[in-house]
């Protein structure tokens, strides 16, 4: 049986139940047989995953959704699938959370997000609809783990925007409801316009979001924004960010983020005395998070990025999400640092130094560096990436893999070192995904990779500790 030729963007519109179970159990075999398909991220068994969405916690279980096309590892007619968990080590699979079933969202369910509002908590999601893929804000609300009363709630309006319109971030503030959507102006710009309603459902358009002078692309994807100790805190997604700089805005897309004020609704003012660059790494895209019942901010991202093809993509998979972070603030700074669970994958600690022989590419390296320090990871056809650091910067030099792919984006990734008293690093590496956390967690590096046969890791300049990691387990409902 062969794969569905996806080439010229044919078959981009195929529904989950026009695959055949034959067909199915081909493409998950696929995936699962992969050398590359990861043990501890969350991954499709079969297809693309792309941005995490509808983050919450609901009675001491978090859900997870994420955007899908089941039918191959290209972007097609996105579903959402459905995960929850009450530890991030074991999952339940509860499989399709939205389908593209109404006449508002036939043509794909776009990203969007889980509000809790006392003891409802209602998804705010973007529709697409037609053959010129009219976007739409829609709802809906979870009860005992369905999606129910899916809902269109406004249409895009192209007087503000284009049909770039996408992407509803909404937070409760003064007992009204303040939503945050990316696009895209007439003029070309990238933009957040803004809504306000006094309940959940009726949204008037207030203006656009006025932010720093900055240049934010042709586009602005995926909003998240929320309120903590007094700031206003927004990351988002621009398109469009050229840079000339080794340091900055290197890949296709990237993302951004700023703590300020918070959002003045009567202005549509955000002060911020700056934006930075979320993730130094290649593989990293629209980011959200939630804050749980602990008080932690939860932040999972797209381990992925668009108009690449990865190695990976043949065995008819593409993407995972990054592992779960705990976001906190320190000044006008996110830091981010591996949730605290996540220990719990540990296996026994191995001191290392030097040279090691690796059994299994899935672990935690944890490892206090010199200020001159190289981290490789190697196999015996001196194919390898390497991460190395400075006093000035780090660099992520993935350009000896086995496998090559998106060189015209470059082959190294910088960043100025932010602390030169504070050499702690947590490294995780799973199959072909790397997560490296720096600076106490201002510095993050997320990357896809492809090596076979990993055999060897080398430290110089390090002193450490590894840990192999056990797979998390994900059951299917």
């Amino acid at each position: 049986m062969n794969y569905i030729d996806f080439s010229n963007r044919q078959n981009r519109d195929i529904r989950i139940e026009d695959l055949s179970k034959e067909y199915l159990d081909l493409i998950i075999n696929a995936a699962k047989n992969d050398y590359s398909y990861p043990k501890f991220h969350i991954a499709p068994r079969h297809g693309l995953l792309n941005d995490p969405n509808g983050l919450c916690e609901i009675e001491g279980i978090y859900h997870i959704f994420y955007q899908w096309f089941p039918a191959g590892p290209v972007h097609g007619l996105k579903y959402w699938r459905h995960l929850t968990t009450k530890d991030f080590i074991n999952y339940k699979d509860l499989g399709i959370g939205i389908a593209p079933d109404a006449e508002f969202d036939e043509d794909g369910c776009y990203t969007g997000i889980t509000l809790q509002d006392d003891d409802a908590y209602r998804i705010y999601y973007t529709g697409i609809r037609g053959k010129d893929n009219r976007p739409s804000v829609c709802y809906g609300e979870i009860e005992e783990n369905k999606v129910v009363n899916k809902r269109m709630l406004f249409d895009v309006d192209e007087k503000i925007t284009t049909l770039n319109f996408r992407d509803p971030s909404v937070i409760k503030k003064d007992d009204k409801y303040l939503m945050l959507v990316g696009g895209e102006d007439n003029n070309n710009n990238g933009i957040i316009t803004l809504y306000s309603s006094e309940n959940p459902y009726d949204f008037k358009y207030i203006g656009n979001l006025k932010m720093p002078q900055y240049d934010y692309g042709y586009m602005l994807e995926c909003p998240n924004y929320y309120e903590e100790d007094g700031k206003g805190i927004l990351f988002f997604s621009p398109q469009g960010i050229q840079s000339t700089s080794k340091y900055d805005f290197r890949n296709v897309f990237s993302v951004v983020y700023s703590v300020g004020k918070p959002i003045n609704v009567d202005t549509c003012n955000f002060e911020a005395p700056s934006f930075y660059e979320m993730d130094k790494g290649f593989d990293f895209y629209a980011p959200q998070s939630f804050k749980d019942s602990k008080g932690r901010v939860v932040l999972y991202g797209w381990l992925g990025n668009s108009k690449c093809i990865y190695p990976s993509d043949k065995n008819q998979w593409a993407h995972m999400l990054t592992i779960p972070r705990r976001v906190t603030i320190e000044g006008d700074r996110l830091l981010q640092w591996p949730l605290e669970e996540l220990k719990e994958l540990r296996q026994e600690k191995i001191s290392i130094c030097g040279e090691h022989e690796i059994k299994d590419c899935a672990f935690e390296l944890e490892f206090e560096a010199n200020c001159e320090f190289a981290f490789t990871l190697e196999n015996d056809k001196d194919e390898k990436i390497v991460f190395s650091g400075t006093k000035e910067e780090y660099c992520l030099d993935r350009s000896k893999m086995s496998y090559m792919y998106n060189e015209k984006y470059g082959m190294q990734r910088y960043a100025q070192r932010i602390e030169n008293n504070n050499n702690r690093i947590r490294v995780f590496v799973d199959n072909s995904s790397i997560e490296i956390f720096c600076d106490s967690g201002k510095t993050v590096f997320t990357s896809r990779f492809y090596i076979e046969n990993v055999s060897k890791l080398k430290i110089l300049g390090a002193i450490g500790n590894l840990y192999y990691l056990n797979r998390i387990n994900i059951s299917i409902t």
